[in-house]
């Protein structure tokens, strides 16, 4: 069973119904989904960080554009009662987690991107190799029958094309991403906006034998990019790194979460502070007695 002692709801955000997986008690951590997948992609750390924290695994809304998802997740932290969290952003998730830094730098207090650059111009690595590497291109790379129809959804095919793929992905994620139509139609594009004012620490993960880190100098693009402290270092990994390597990843929230204080930082939400206070209230009472 994936996402043992989380509960799974359907939450209606600016006329919106969002899928949301939450488990755990305290400071709050949202993790977001990349491309062809769902919130299901944590399954294998997700359960570790409950143990301090409050996760938050929604679904995303690929064909709305990325401010209003933005904006839309950010409502939904707060109708699950958190002011302030850091967000985890994997893939096309990490452009959602960058625009909501920039939207409400006061609440956002950290961010994990994993398998991701900042926005930036491509121009001169644009080879074949380049090119066939992306999700989109390389199924017109394809000789028949990978028809250019697999462009517009998730193929369970390729999910489970190798002995490794199935070592990797667990048979019920992949029920779960090919029976989901989240990225069956259109797919919002992020805006190459300055990042510069992202002021909280970002902690940058890629996998050691993926194409980022082959390419680019991920630690390096993300200094230049934003105001923040960045830190961050490769995983054994190729690109899907929370099921490649969750033992891993794991290590890398908890080194991040321990070297920023985060937990000690956090506030909760107005609702949350009036139950606390009603809670000290009563307590206090019982002890007058």
């Amino acid at each position: 069973m994936l996402f043992r002692s989380f509960t799974l709801s359907r939450d209606n955000v600016n006329g919106v119904s969002y899928r949301l997986r939450r488990g755990g008690s305290g400071p709050a951590i949202m993790l977001l989904h990349g491309r062809p997948q769902t919130h299901v992609m944590w399954h294998k750390v997700a359960p570790s960080l409950t143990a301090s924290h409050t996760v938050l695994c929604p679904d995303l809304h690929p064909d709305r554009p990325i401010a209003q998802q933005s904006r839309d997740l950010l409502m939904l932290a707060s109708q699950q009662g958190h002011d302030e969290l850091i967000v985890a952003g994997h893939d096309y998730g990490a452009f959602i987690a960058c625009q909501m830094a920039l939207d409400s730098p006061e609440r956002i207090k950290g961010l994990v991107l994993l398998e991701a650059l900042p926005f930036m111009d491509h121009q001169g690595r644009d080879d074949m190799a380049y090119s066939l590497a992306h999700y989109a291109s390389c199924w017109f790379g394809q000789l028949h029958p990978k028809s250019e129809a697999s462009l517009f959804e998730q193929s369970a095919a390729w999910l489970a094309s190798s002995s490794r793929s199935r070592d990797i992905f667990s048979p019920e994620a992949i029920l779960d991403y090919t029976t989901t139509s989240l990225w069956k139609g259109s797919v919002a594009a992020p805006a190459k906006v300055s990042l510069r004012p992202i002021i909280c620490p970002l902690h940058v993960l890629w996998g050691k034998g993926g194409r980022i880190g082959g390419w680019y100098d991920p630690l390096n693009l993300w200094r230049q990019a934003v105001t923040g402290s960045v830190t961050g270092h490769s995983i054994n990994a190729e690109h899907f790194l929370p099921e490649e390597n969750p033992t891993e990843v794991i290590a890398a929230f908890e080194d991040f979460l321990a070297m920023n204080g985060q937990s000690s930082r956090f506030t909760v939400s107005g609702k949350q502070r009036s139950d606390e206070r009603c809670a000290i209230r009563a307590n206090t009472k019982q002890a007058q007695h």
